[in-house]
């Protein structure tokens, strides 16, 4: 497999992240309202399971849609200026450690709700004789999981690190 995305500067890994990832679930979160929706509506009755599905789809939906606003309106910006610039800028929230932490902090929320969903859905299979609803529901959140898990450790194992150094290295170009 080639990684690029390993290699990439600070502000090259945000839009790859929102060209890739955040662009993804922009689009899919809505389709797969539709399909959980569709799911609980055709086999809700004969698989209770579903109830449990949708509710665990809803809160990461309520999760994740926010945290993309909130990456894609003020950390990647600031990921960009930093990147962009010889010395560190001053940026209203100090150092970016500050809303780094608050994301690690929303990935691991999501991670333990995406947990509770693998589980209810034991690892993405469909219930026996479930309609084909049913089935390309469990096929969505499967990749929903598979791209999420990508999407948190580009953020967490590489770019959040990255931009810590480079926060740093800045900070000490600027000091006397």
């Amino acid at each position: 497999m080639n990684d690029v995305w390993t290699t990439m500067t600070a502000d090259a890994l945000v839009d790859h992240l929102e060209a890739t990832h955040h662009r993804y679930l922009w689009d899919e979160l809505p389709r797969m309202s539709d399909l959980v929706a569709a799911a609980v509506t055709t086999d809700g009755d004969r698989h209770r399971a579903l109830a449990d599905v949708a509710e665990c789809f809803t809160r990461i939906r309520a999760q994740l849609e926010p945290h993309l606003v909130k990456e894609e309106r003020v950390l990647f910006p600031m990921v960009r200026e930093l990147a962009a610039s010889a010395e560190s800028p001053s940026f209203h929230c100090g150092t970016l450690r500050n809303p780094i932490g608050v994301m690690l902090s929303e990935h691991d929320a999501v991670d333990a709700l995406l947990a509770v969903l693998r589980r209810t859905t034991d690892d993405f299979t469909p219930p026996a004789a479930s309609c084909h609803a049913t089935q390309q529901c469990y096929s969505a959140l499967a990749t929903l999981e598979a791209d999420t898990r990508l999407h948190v450790h580009k953020e967490n194992d590489v770019l959040f690190p990255l931009v810590v150094r480079l926060e740093v290295e800045r900070t000490a170009t600027s000091s006397p």
